[in-house]
């Protein structure tokens, strides 16, 4: 593809749109509607928190097509201003205890599509926890636009529309009379502007408001009305409704999956780069991997090299191969795996790994290393990868996930990143309830040795990540985006387009990327694409060229075409004043106060 299409932006060399702005509070989101309701939040007194909780129910309601649902997962973090610390909470569903590697192998020889690959929906739990410890306000008020919206509609968006009419959509939809009623109203999906109404929906989330309002009438306190409301979805009347449909679907549930999930607080994990600290969740997500990427690349000159030089890249991806390697050999649900973050995050295994990289020549394939023996390869390593290898071309996700961000006056920061994997392509809403379930169970493996191995109440390592970046002890950023396997690929982009090449917040959004397949895939079957390597089109034809010597099977696709959806938001260190970009990528909206 030609670098013709790199034409300039209006804001810049790349920006098309200008840079949102804000002293008081922000908040960056995955359709303008999801993002007002953060800000009414805001108008109305509540905190950082109180909005990021009200923007996820909100998106839960709007954003089905970008594959989150209140079915779903989130992975969510806290910047708390007045104790200056990052806080994490769990939030991604478990199996059911019943779905073990026997049960599959003896009944399936895989994981299905579909209803065997759902998990407990852990985004309710967790929005919840946090509302109801880090929050200020009730149940109620955070949910009101998410019940508003479910009974009265909303107007359906372009990738809304767009992504309901694709043919696997259709397919998958039609299997499930309960879903296409929803989705398609009068057999059809609904046309860009038509009001989009899930009553069944609507008729979950009041139940959950009502029983908060029963307790708060009793004088219970806030917290244990919050507590009263949770209990609905996990414990009542519709968790005994949705765990009845997906038995009726043939999976292994029972009750107990339902009401003994919790969402625990925990410590995150975070890494020092260039005088930054980024923070991420525990290993039940991958953002472990974008931690040791950066820290192999933190040996490297990247501001020297220059943005988006072929060097650049080169070093990058193959820093990125090194910290997937590492990812399917160690991290998994740290509650099943002893995974050893500390030794893979360390200087010196970082550094052991980083000599691993050739500067003229693509590696396919990189081996695990041992960040217990400090060695760079592991062991008696035998590479099996060919037997995963795929001949067929990989198809980026352009739909999966969402993401949120918010910051209110008093500096406290929210970066989440909710999800709800192939719901609408394999996954159905259960009976009644209005609940689109989640796919996420097709992350797992079956292959014992694998720290992703299923089991009963394991949670799949997930690929919704999210980042809380401090510079100097003091919030600087949140970070995170939809895209799958590509989120760590592209948050290490963003990231480094603005530490390392000082590109602006908006142009960091803007500015061409890539992404690689050169690792088994998270979903199964776990295909791999050694060397492949994506680039958008504005990205020049010489530095493909380049990329292609080094080894790189490196293709031009549309010059927007990795389409992640960012709105990361800042704190500028000197004034205080906030600031923020949307992906333009998406219907990414960023609004500033």
């Amino acid at each position: 593809m030609s670098n013709s299409v790199n034409v300039p932006g209006t804001y810049g060399p790349y920006s098309h749109r200008p840079i949102i702005w804000g002293l008081n509070q922000m908040v960056g989101a995955g359709t303008q509607l999801t993002a007002q309701t953060g800000m009414r939040i805001m108008n109305k007194g509540g905190n950082a928190v109180d909005a990021a909780v009200a923007s996820a129910l909100t998106a839960g309601v709007l954003e089905p097509t970008a594959h989150y649902t209140l079915g779903g997962e989130v992975a969510f973090l806290f910047y708390d201003a007045e104790n200056k610390v990052v806080r994490s909470i769990v939030g991604q569903g478990w199996a059911p205890k019943k779905a073990t590697v026997d049960y599959f192998m003896e009944n399936f020889g895989e994981i299905p599509a579909g209803v065997l690959s759902t998990t407990v929906p852990g985004v309710i739990s967790a929005l919840l926890k946090m509302l109801k410890l880090y929050g200020t306000m009730s149940f109620h008020e955070v949910v009101a636009d998410a019940l508003n919206f479910a009974q009265n509609g909303f107007p359906a968006y372009q990738l809304f529309s767009r992504t309901i009419s694709s043919d696997e959509r259709m397919e998958n939809i039609n299997k499930y009379p309960e879903t296409a009623k929803v989705f398609l109203p009068d057999g059809t999906p609904p046309a860009i502007g038509d009001l989009f109404i899930q009553k069944d929906l609507y008729g979950t989330l009041s139940l959950m408001e009502q029983e908060e309002r029963n307790k708060l009438d009793n004088k219970a306190s806030r917290e244990e009305a919050i507590d009263a409301a949770r209990d609905v979805y996990y414990k009542g009347d519709v968790a005994k409704r949705m765990v009845d449909a997906l038995v009726a679907l043939g999976a292994p549930y029972t009750y107990e999956d339902f009401s003994e999930y919790e969402s625990p607080e925990e410590n995150p994990i975070s890494v020092q780069y260039r005088g930054y600290t980024i923070y991420t969740n525990q290993t039940w997500t991958q953002g472990i991997t974008l931690l040791q990427a950066l820290k192999i690349l933190e040996g490297f000159d990247l501001s020297k090299m220059g943005h988006n030089s072929a060097e650049a890249i080169h070093v990058q991806v193959e820093a990125l191969k090194l910290a997937f390697a590492d990812r399917e050999k160690y991290v998994g649900d740290p509650y099943f795996v002893n995974v050893p973050v500390k030794e893979l995050l360390s200087e010196e295994y970082c550094a052991l790994r980083r000599k691993l990289i050739d500067a003229s020549v693509a590696c396919a394939s990189y081996p695990p290393g041992d960040p217990i023996k400090l060695l760079p390869v592991i062991d008696n390593y035998t590479d099996t990868s060919a037997s995963n290898n795929s001949d067929t071309q990989p198809v980026f996700s352009e739909d999966g996930t969402t993401y949120l961000a918010t910051i209110d006056s008093k500096g406290n920061m929210v970066s989440a990143t909710p999800s709800s994997f192939s719901a609408l392509a394999q996954g159905m809403i259960l009976g009644d309830t209005g609940v689109l379930i989640n796919c996420r169970g097709c992350y797992f493996w079956l292959d014992p040795e694998n720290p992703n191995c299923i089991d009963g109440h394991k949670r799949p390592r997930t690929t919704p990540c999210t980042f809380i970046i401090l510079k100097n002890g003091k919030p600087y950023m949140t970070l995170g985006t939809p895209g799958g396997d590509s989120q760590p690929q592209s948050n290490l982009q963003v990231f480094t387009n603005i530490v390392d090449f000082g590109l602006d917040v908006q142009e960091a959004v803007e500015a061409p990327r890539y992404t690689g397949y050169s690792f088994p895939r998270s979903p199964w079957p776990h295909k791999e694409f050694p060397n492949r390597l994506d680039l958008e089109g504005r990205i020049s034809d010489e530095v493909l060229d380049e990329l292609k010597a080094k080894g790189h099977i490196a293709e031009a696709i549309g010059p927007w075409g990795v389409r992640n959806g960012f709105t990361p938001l800042m704190i500028n260190e000197s004034n205080g004043v906030y600031l923020g970009g949307a992906d333009p990528r998406k219907e990414s909206v960023v609004l500033g106060w």
